[in-house]
């Protein structure tokens, strides 16, 4: 009995000190474990990159147009015009909706050379989501990018080769073992 009320006595201790010190304004709120686990998520939350949180198809593929169009050097009239066509045509967009997804693009997609050497990362979290039919299309999109002023560059061809295992059809028959 005496140990049980040794424990209480203790909390009790605990408990008169943090309100003492909360009303002479020392914060002791970082001892707590919870609130500590919150605040790291939160953090490594915030400083993320956003280009590798997209998880809609659509936004991943755009972004990997406009990085193949990166790819290139600056990108040029003709190839606005082309990524515009495409996220019209492909996506069913308006024209205003696929300028958006341009910008949009553009503003989180400012380093292709992060995305390319990071391309894992960049497609996890959208990755899953892909069906057949959007794989073949994307494929066929990139390629069409690539060919989009007439001639691929070295880097857009390493780029394409890099992209294409991503979403190639990966599924093994099933097996009796």
């Amino acid at each position: 009995m005496h140990i049980i009320l040794g424990i209480l006595g203790s909390i009790v201790t605990i408990l008169v000190l943090t309100k003492q010190l909360a009303r002479l304004g020392i914060d002791v709120t970082w001892l707590n474990p919870f609130a500590w686990a919150r605040r790291k998520k939160w953090q490594k939350k915030y400083h993320a990159d956003p280009a590798f949180t997209l998880d809609r198809p659509m936004e991943a593929v755009a972004g990997l147009l406009y990085v193949m169009a990166k790819c290139s050097g600056e990108i040029t009239r003709e190839q606005k015009e082309c990524l515009l066509e495409i996220f019209e045509t492909e996506f069913r967009l308006d024209e205003r909706r696929a300028t958006e997804l341009l910008s949009s693009s553009s503003f989180l997609l400012k380093d292709e050379d992060h995305i390319v050497e990071n391309l894992k990362s960049f497609l996890k979290p959208s990755l899953a989501k892909f069906d057949a039919e959007k794989r073949q299309s994307t494929l066929d999109m990139l390629e069409k990018m690539a060919d989009c002023e007439g001639s691929r560059t070295s880097k857009q061809q390493e780029f394409l080769n890099k992209v294409t295992p991503f979403f190639l059809e990966t599924s093994t028959p099933e097996r009796k073992w």
